[in-house]
């Protein structure tokens, strides 16, 4: 009890000192910056600047934070050519003057008052929400802060400041995004000749306007087929990504896009010791299949109950080169955070999608782009109170997902409010089962969406293609085919949608 105390004390009373600290140096005429090359009686700052290849030193040194009221603070000339997905990072160690083991580091923007910079990502720590700032695995390590959008744009304009408690802080590098995200040099793939009267080539690139998807032609445009299930699970699922089976969902089932997901966390994911390389080729090849038949493709980076931002560098890696490849290609469409939990749509995922963005808009301009929303995609009011602006970040949509035995009533209602407000929304995945993709079949609930749907022209994709025995696959798991499916070899959810899919018009 008397070390949370003590502990909440410091959070909520060294702060403060520190700003009535800034705030009368400030009246008084006097510098608290710690500029390159400053050095201070205590012996407690001192620093120089100098230049890498890979990263620029913008501040080195040794500067005790064994209290709030020690800062270092830079001028925004530093930060002139910053850009969202560019890192700093901060090498420190633990303060030998604070014993109690309490750390934390603030990373503020500076101008007429210090304010907080939120909304970007972390390496080795971990945002603390409740108390604020940030939270080093351990004192002695390197902390990276990935900037979004606006983090950058603040910097430019006002210059950084940065305190804590409890660690020295040994260097502070600006890592660029050329360095802190390795993209390899990819030359674009010229889009194939596309087939007569696919669906890509009826209807050519997709554009956003309004609440709507349109084709080339300025006609309202809905998109829906398949969604895999997680080709990092292994074959029993990516052997579904094979061209018999997309041109059997093109012709017998009347789909026109398929949906391949590529989880980063779970098991063998992209980031969780799954090949990186076999994972990158899998997605290539469904995209090269669905190119080839004509269809629409939805890369799917399938953030699955996490905030998107602890995976975001590796996105932007991923994703950058999958835009690289594919530049020309008019039928790819990027899906960013599939289902994100505990990540507010202000402070989270819309960071997260200001400096995942412009990794993808660098190559494919005018690509339409889905992202997520909080509370496994269904709090769709969040973008709808605080969008993206189309004019920064191109033909954007915004993710709702439903299960129809647990999602009813209530949520075909919010999805209706945000549509007729004007948000463009996709439904990238839909079940006719429970929320748990298992149980609880529900043909009723189905058919209602179903309605909603048509009502309001809305693209969207059922999970999943697979024999996995749960009741959301659309292939019994006595079945082994992965085409040529009959109708025999359908689960009660396969033959529901098979029967939705083929009533609609191409």
């Amino acid at each position: 009890m008397e070390g949370k105390i003590l502990k909440t004390l410091k959070q909520w009373l060294l702060p403060s000192a520190l700003f009535l600290f800034v705030f009368l140096s400030s009246c008084a005429g006097l510098s608290v910056q710690a500029t390159s090359g400053s050095s201070a009686s205590d012996g407690t700052r001192s620093g120089t600047s100098e230049s890498s290849a890979q990263s620029t030193s913008i501040w080195s040194g040794w500067s005790d934070f064994n209290s709030w009221s020690q800062n270092i603070t830079l001028d925004k000339s530093f930060f002139a050519s910053v850009q969202a997905g560019d890192s700093i990072l901060i090498e420190h160690t633990a303060s030998s003057t604070s014993t109690d083991g309490y750390i934390k580091l603030k990373v503020y923007y500076t101008g007429s008052s210090w304010v907080e910079l939120t909304g970007g990502s972390y390496a080795n720590a971990s945002y603390d929400s409740v108390n604020t700032g940030i939270s080093p695995d351990s004192a002695d390590q390197t902390t990276s802060y990935t900037l979004s959008t606006d983090n950058a744009q603040k910097l430019k304009e006002c210059g950084l400041a940065l305190n804590g408690y409890g660690l020295v802080i040994k260097k502070i590098s600006l890592v660029t995004s050329s360095s802190a995200t390795t993209t390899p040099t990819v030359t674009p793939d010229p889009e194939p000749a596309t087939v007569t009267g696919t669906p890509y080539a009826v209807h050519g690139k997709l554009h956003v306007s309004g609440a709507y998807l349109y084709d080339s032609h300025n006609k309202k445009m809905q998109l829906y087929g398949m969604s895999t299930h997680g080709l990092n699970f292994g074959s029993d699922f990516s052997r579904y990504v094979n061209r018999q089976a997309l041109a059997d969902l093109r012709d017998k089932w009347n789909t026109n896009c398929i949906r391949l997901v590529l989880y980063p966390r779970d098991y063998k994911g992209y980031c969780n010791g799954g090949n990186q390389a076999e994972l990158k080729n899998l997605m290539k090849t469904g995209i090269n299949l669905a190119t080839e038949l004509g269809m629409y493709v939805l890369v799917d980076w399938h953030v699955h109950n996490y905030n998107p931002q602890e995976t975001q560098s590796q996105a932007i890696t991923f994703l950058q080169e999958i835009a690289s490849q594919y530049a020309s290609y008019g039928n790819v469409l990027y899906e960013i955070c599939n289902e994100p939990t505990g990540a507010l749509w202000d402070s989270a995922i819309k960071p997260y999608a200001q400096a995942v963005i412009p990794a993808i808009r660098k190559y494919a301009k005018d690509a339409v782009v889905i992202v997520g929303t909080n509370t496994w995609s269904q709090d769709v009011e969040g973008p709808l109170a605080s969008p993206l602006p189309a004019s920064s970040y191109g033909n954007v949509m915004y993710t709702f997902h439903f299960y129809a035995n647990t999602h009813t009533d209530t949520f075909r209602k919010r999805v209706e409010n945000v549509i007729k407000a004007g948000l463009p929304v996709f439904i990238t995945e839909f079940g006719t089962c429970d929320a748990s993709g298992n149980g609880g079949f529900n043909k009723g609930e189905s058919e209602k969406w179903f309605q909603l749907i048509k009502n309001y022209n809305i693209s969207h994709m059922n999970w999943s293609l697979c024999n996995k025995g749960e009741t959301a696959s659309a292939i019994k798991s006595s079945v082994s085919k992965t085409s040529g499916w009959t109708i025999s070899d359908l689960t009660e959810s396969g033959l529901l949608i098979y029967n939705h899919f083929r009533s609609l018009e191409r």
